[in-house]
Order: structure tokens, then C-alpha cells, then sequence
């Protein structure tokens, strides 16, 4: 590039700035950065994995990180979850976790997973989380993936009762608000897992494709069992059965009942899974992306 051509640019930069045009741009990225306080966005969340993780489900590749998958949706909170044995080889987030947290400073909330897709968890992972604070200002949680067995028998989860007190007592001498978050896949409600339910602070709850018809009644069951744990609405993006995005009208009943509950309080977010499946092509992601754009900013 010439000394001219250089000028140029400059001087075209320049009168951007004066125009207003690079301002502009700096606002529409502060809409998710710095979410406005009362508002739809504030509240919700991606549901991220190491990139391409997802491929031993979906039999497709996926370059799209994290980050990526928040700033692409335009949402200011993020929960990372560690892949399974079966997905590790694909992707997977490797020690030092603290590494992967400098992409997602400018968000709002960061909740790090000790246990993990399809239940994994190791000791040492775990200390690697529970040390995230000290590097982590916008750190806010820890999150039990695929943590329970739903069996009735035997192992009912992947970490004891006892096990589970030890990590909520680390966590909550390092900051009382931080919370501890579980999925619940609400077609397996039922199981008797009260003194888990004890230690669990936030439960997301998930239904799957063929599920979504049964969303309000399944709520309904949770909620009168469960009245005064915190919940948020987890939603798929694709249908995993079937290895395509789910379809539309179902997206759009997810989002609109989980708006509606957050509108009356019975909900506290929305989480969209994930950044592993979001740069497929899938209708209901634009879909997705769009209605977060027009809901995002309205006050609740």
C-alpha cells in the first residue's frame, strides 16, 4: 500500500468517526456487551461447548467457538461445558481453563462447567474451575451438565451428596452469589433427587423436539414440585433425533413461552444451546438470532 492510499483511508476513517459511523458500530456491540439493566437480553444465555464438539452428533463440522456463538446471537451470558469421552476427540476445552475466559471478558456472566456433557467430570478439572475467580472477574457459577442418572437405584448422579456440599462450600466461601446451575431434562422429572435439589441453586430445564408439545404441563410438574428453586428455560436450536434444525413453529413456541415466564417471574432466563450448531445453515438459528434482536432490548 502507497503513502497515498494510506492517506486515504485515513481520511476516510476519520470522517467515519465524525459522522458517527464507528460509534454506531461500538453501540450495536454494547447492546449484548453491556446489556441494559430490566431488560429481555440481560437475561439470556448461550449454552457453549469447544468448537465442533458436536460432531459425533450432528455428522457435521463446526468451526464456531463460544465467543463466537454469544456474539453471534447477540446475548451477554455464556456457560461453558466440557465435552464427553465420545466428543473429546472432535473438541474439547483443555487445562488451563483460565486461557479461554480472556475471549469472553466483555460478557456480562460466565458459568463453567465441573461436570460435564454426557456426565464427565474429573478432580482436576474441577480444581481448575473453582480457581476460575481469582482470574475471572465476570466469573458467577459452576454448571452440572447431564449430571443426574435419573435412575431411582443406585448411582443417582455423577457426584455423591457429600461431594457435591464440599464443591458448594468452596464456592460459596469464595462468593456467596456465585450459584451452581444443573440441567433437568423435564420429561425424566420425577426421580426422587430432593437432597440434590438442596444444592442445586438455578435448575435449566430441557425438552427435546418431539417434547416441546408437553412444555407447559412439564413445567407445570417442576414448578409445583419444585416452587421455590430458581429456573431457566434451556432451548435446542436443532433436534438432535434427527440431525436438523428444529423447526420453526416449534422454536418459536419454545421462545415465546420462555419469554412469557420470564415476563411473570417464573423463569429467571433463557438458555439457547449451542455455539456448536449455530454456523450449520439451520432455519431455526437465523430464526433464533432474529428474535433476540427483536425482543432483546424490551423491558420486562
Amino acid at each position: 500500500m502507497n503513502d497515498s492510499a494510506r492517506m486515504t483511508r485515513r481520511a476516510m476513517l476519520g470522517s467515519m468517526a465524525a459522522a458517527g459511523g464507528l460509534v454506531a458500530v461500538g453501540k450495536a456491540a454494547a447492546q449484548f456487551l453491556v446489556p441494559q439493566e430490566g431488560t429481555v437480553r440481560e437475561r439470556l444465555w448461550i449454552f457453549s461447548c469447544a468448537a465442533n464438539s458436536d460432531f459425533p452428533h450432528i455428522g457435521r463440522r463446526s468451526v464456531m467457538s463460544p465467543a463466537e456463538g454469544a456474539f453471534f446471537l447477540g446475548v451477554p451470558n455464556i456457560i461453558m461445558v466440557q465435552s464427553s469421552t465420545k466428543e473429546a476427540p472432535y473438541g474439547r476445552l483443555e487445562p488451563p481453563f483460565a486461557q479461554y475466559t480472556v475471549a469472553l471478558r466483555p460478557l456480562k456472566r460466565v458459568v463453567w462447567s465441573v461436570v460435564g456433557s454426557g456426565g464427565f467430570n474429573s478432580p482436576a478439572e474441577t480444581e481448575e474451575v473453582l480457581a476460575l475467580p481469582k482470574t475471572t472477574p465476570n466469573f458467577a457459577g459452576v454448571m452440572l451438565d447431564d449430571f443426574f442418572t435419573w435412575s431411582a437405584t443406585g448411582k443417582r448422579a455423577q457426584l455423591t451428596v457429600e461431594e457435591l456440599k464440599s464443591i458448594r462450600q468452596r464456592l460459596k466461601q469464595t462468593n456467596p452469589k456465585f450459584d451452581i446451575l444443573a440441567t433437568v431434562y423435564m420429561k425424566r422429572f420425577g426421580v426422587p433427587l430432593q437432597d440434590y435439589f438442596d444444592l442445586i441453586d438455578v435448575l435449566t430445564l430441557w425438552s427435546g423436539a418431539d417434547d416441546l408439545v408437553n412444555l407447559e404441563t412439564n413445567f407445570t410438574k417442576v414448578e409445583q414440585a419444585l416452587p421455590k428453586a430458581r429456573k431457566m428455560l434451556g432451548c435446542y436450536v436443532v433436534d438432535y433425533g434427527r440431525k436438523t434444525g428444529l423447526p420453526v413453529d416449534l422454536m418459536w413456541r419454545q421462545c415465546e413461552t420462555g419469554l412469557r415466564w420470564l415476563r411473570q417471574g417464573k423463569i429467571e432466563g433463557i438458555v439457547f444451546l449451542g455455539n456448536t450448531t449455530m454456523d450449520l445453515g439451520f432455519e431455526s438459528v437465523e430464526w433464533t438470532r432474529q428474535w433476540i434482536a427483536k425482543v432483546g432490548d424490551q423491558k420486562l
